[in-house]
């Protein structure tokens, strides 16, 4: 029997997009018409049905509203257009699942409540049939950062996936990921930046101000595979 996973890292994205300041992603919703095809010689006096249309439901996301978010404005955006898109949620990495669909936003809204944060809620509509992955990448083989007096912590291991690059006194770090045959994509604090190329140095990330943290965030995915995602908080201290 597997051992149960915490929901705590999993991520929906809109294209390469990530849905900020999230606390509930719920769906799918998978259900199926029936159609009745009783006849006066059913046995037994009971109904007989063969299955009719199946329907991936919606998924419907909550959290906190926050304007400045990419993904949030996104969605919004495509409530507006009505254009479909495809929509992931990925589980933590340790489970190697994902949902792949194509949808429309149906729903947005928000709430304020004295005492509570305003809150963000939104509807995603499935059209056709879903697609779960559930064979995951192999993951990176090596992940190191660049940066005056930074030291990246725990030691990388191939399964661990949250790390802390601290005690940075330079005024920008790199981060290189190898992963041979992955496609490897970088996100600052859940921005998408730029895709890397196993064994290269990304560009350089800004850490200008004493105090500064990025979380950095680099998700490997083998072709047909499901991703691995690992993070990275970096923190600058002088």
């Amino acid at each position: 029997m597997g051992e149960a996973v915490r929901a705590l890292g999993t991520t929906l994205t809109k294209g390469v997009t990530v849905i900020g300041e999230l606390t509930e992603i719920n769906g799918l919703e998978l259900s199926a018409d029936t159609i009745d095809v009783t006849t006066l010689n059913s046995s037994g006096g009971y109904r007989d049905f063969i299955a009719g249309f199946k329907d991936a439901g919606e998924i419907s996301i909550s959290g906190f509203f926050y304007p400045g978010d990419a993904g949030q404005s996104a969605l919004i955006t495509a409530f507006e257009s009505g254009a479909s898109d495809t929509y992931t949620i990925t589980f933590p990495s340790a489970m190697g699942a994902t949902w792949t669909v194509t949808a429309i936003v149906t729903g947005i809204s928000t709430s304020a409540t004295l005492e509570d944060p305003v809150t963000f809620e939104g509807t995603i509509k499935v059209i056709g049939a879903p697609s779960l992955g559930t064979t995951a990448s192999g993951g990176l083989t090596a992940l190191s950062l660049t940066g005056a007096g930074g030291s990246l912590t725990p030691t990388f291991a191939n399964d661990t996936y949250s790390y802390t690059f601290s005690g940075v006194t330079a005024t920008s770090v790199t981060v290189t990921a190898t992963a041979a045959s992955h496609t490897l994509k970088l996100y600052i604090d859940d921005v998408y930046v730029q895709d890397l190329t196993t064994a290269v140095a990304s560009s350089a990330i800004a850490l200008a101000a004493i105090g500064t943290s990025k979380r950095l965030t680099i998700v490997s995915k083998e072709s047909g595979k499901t991703p691995k995602t690992y993070y990275v908080t970096a923190v600058k201290v002088s």
